[in-house]
């Protein structure tokens, strides 16, 4: 017996790979959400955050809409440029 790769599970088992994906946008959209709080009560604008994390404006503004989710490092970094904790934008996601 072979084993399936990931892309043959998704395909055979449609409604694991949909919340799998459904889980993955709450996650991006709860990120999002912190990221945005915790850049305005910095008084930051979203260009004067990706400026501080070396990151391009357009990504920031797609964390913080919640169409991307960054990787750890990237997370980091916002935290970083933020001068909190990174503890501080994961606490509390849904």
């Amino acid at each position: 017996m072979t084993e399936a790769s990931p892309t043959q599970s998704s395909k055979r088992g449609g409604q694991l790979a949909k919340s799998e994906q459904t889980g993955n946008d709450l996650l991006a959209t709860s990120f999002g959400r912190a990221v945005t709080h915790q850049r305005e009560l910095a008084g930051l604008s979203i260009a004067e955050l990706a400026r501080k994390a070396s990151m391009q404006r357009a990504y920031v503004w797609r964390v913080e809409q919640g169409t991307t989710l960054p990787n750890l490092r990237n997370a980091a970094r916002l935290a970083l440029a933020l001068n909190i904790p990174l503890t501080a934008l994961v606490a509390n996601l849904d």
